[in-house]
């Protein structure tokens, strides 16, 4: 017989096994994914630092070539000043010597020159019909009022094809601040392009410097590709972002998904970014996520495993115990309940029938002249004799039943449900049954009858003891009016059932 708390009790403790094993899985799952997801952040908050402060160091490197290129405008006007009798065409020695000097000392100046307030070229640095500049961007905005310093956009070289230069200029103005001459500077952007490489920067990154309207100036790696060109999300970029910042998304230039800085010139229009692809970013943290998602797997797996091992190895247990508790209730020869656990529960039975009403009856069993058969066919006989009996009776009940092997040949029902004649119509069904028996050992044949004793619960009954005392009664009578019969309890007068 199973002990219901018992089971109930090992059932949830496999489930507790299984919930802890999902709890470790998912806390682990968590815990991989929060390891990620911070070691993700780490990773991109390192690539923003380092591409904001390779922008900062290319706009310092930027203002540094811009400051002393205005300083050597700046030198050239000083010069024109002390020279009041300079004329439009003269080529001044003292002149030529400082532009010349200026230029020699700054190698990525293509050219220095002096023009007057039309944009006619005066005073050069190179030989040869000078060029017409007086439609440069750099020459038009000072006739328009710029004063100070103007970054002109890039250009193609007029006297060197597939040269690109970008035009500094400075408006000269008397005291009347009328305009009297522009000096400009020629910068070369691929000998530009070489400061920047002397940089110490990190392997991997792209540098470029545009001004507000989106032209490229320097662009490496692809200056070839991208110089001159205007890119046509950079007015987006500055309307949408900080100028001074970093920037995740994908490259108004290229539309590769980057991670990039920006820092404003000092003092120019002009911008300097930094960036690196997303790609190359996420390479490291991917690889860690690999080991994070490896390790957490790992750890999966082995949890899975020992809850595998923990909910089997509970599993062998309560069938272990259910196994034990079978063994310790029923009898091993014929597989019914044996005295100690039959009387549980049937007082289990009486007290719940005494409760709440209803039938219970009990039936007693004796098979007749049994020493007999072990002496004559022996105890391997007597055996074959009990389990055809306990299989017999086993066909006819129902589950709630109860059937146990009372002692040595005595067999003892109880039926819950069945009144009196209910149980008598089984008793006289098992005595017949009983009596057709033919048992047949190693070829010797021999036959069987039972004794029955029928009672019913009385309203007077106080335990079980007294329901089983009557039964017994009527099996000793059935044994002494011949055997081999069915017998109920007499009933006392003014007798009562308890439904």
């Amino acid at each position: 017989m199973t002990d219901q708390p018992e089971a109930q009790d090992s059932r949830r403790q496999t489930v507790l096994v299984v919930l802890a094993a999902c709890g470790l899985t998912v806390t682990v799952l968590v815990l991989a994914t929060a390891m990620a997801v911070a070691s993700y952040r780490a990773t991109m908050d390192v690539a923003r630092q380092n591409a904001r402060f390779v922008s900062s160091l290319v706009a310092g490197q930027m203002s540094m070539v811009l400051l002393d290129i205005e300083d050597s405008l700046e030198e050239m006007g000083r010069l024109l000043g002390v020279l009041p009798d300079h004329g439009f065409g003269d080529h001044d020695r003292q002149l030529c010597s400082l532009l010349s000097a200026l230029q020699k000392e700054r190698p990525y100046i293509r050219g220095l020159f002096l023009t007057d307030p039309k944009g006619r070229v005066t005073d050069w640095t190179s030989d040869g019909e000078p060029p017409d500049v007086s439609r440069r961007d750099y020459v038009l905005a000072h006739q328009s009022g710029v004063r100070g310093i103007f970054v002109g956009a890039p250009v193609v070289n007029l006297r060197q094809p597939g040269d690109w230069v970008f035009g500094i200029s400075l408006g000269l103005r008397n005291e009347a601040g009328e305009l009297t001459s522009i000096a400009v500077a020629l910068v070369g952007l691929d000998p530009l392009l070489e400061v920047f490489r002397n940089l110490d920067l990190p392997p991997g990154v792209g540098i470029v410097v545009a001004n507000l309207d989106g032209h490229i100036y320097i662009h490496a790696p692809g200056q070839e590709r991208h110089v001159g060109r205007r890119a046509a999300g950079m007015d987006a970029y500055l309307r949408d972002r900080v100028r001074s910042g970093t920037y995740v998304g994908p490259s108004p230039l290229t539309g590769e998904e980057v991670v990039a800085g920006s820092t404003r010139v000092s003092r120019y229009p002009l911008l300097a970014f930094a960036g690196f692809r997303l790609e190359q970013v996420l390479a490291s943290w991917r690889r860690q996520a690999l080991v994070y998602g490896g390790a957490a797997l790992a750890l999966v797996l082995v949890a899975g495993g020992l809850s595998v091992l923990l909910v089997r190895g509970q599993m062998r247990l309560s069938r272990q115990g259910r196994q034990l508790a079978l063994l310790a209730s029923t009898d091993s020869l014929t597989g019914a309940l044996n005295r100690r656990a039959f009387l549980a529960a049937a007082q289990r039975e009486f007290s719940r029938v005494k409760r709440y009403g209803g039938e219970l009856s009990c039936v007693a069993i004796d098979l007749d002249h049994f020493k007999s058969i072990n002496d004559t066919f022996g105890h391997a006989a007597g055996d074959l004799a009990l389990t055809a009996v306990a299989g017999l009776v086993r066909s006819r009940l129902r589950s709630p039943d109860l059937f146990c092997r009372f002692g040595g040949e005595e067999f003892t029902l109880l039926l819950p449900g069945t009144d009196l004649d209910g149980a008598t119509a089984l008793a006289e069904a098992l005595r017949a049954g009983l009596a057709r028996l033919e048992l047949d050992l190693e070829g010797v044949c021999f036959t069987l009858t039972g004794s029955f004793g029928v009672a019913a619960i009385l309203v007077a009954d106080a335990a079980v003891e007294e329901l089983l005392g009557r039964a017994d009664q009527a099996l000793y009578q059935a044994k002494e009016d011949g055997r081999d019969r069915v017998r109920q309890a007499p009933l006392p007068e003014n007798w009562s059932r308890t439904a």
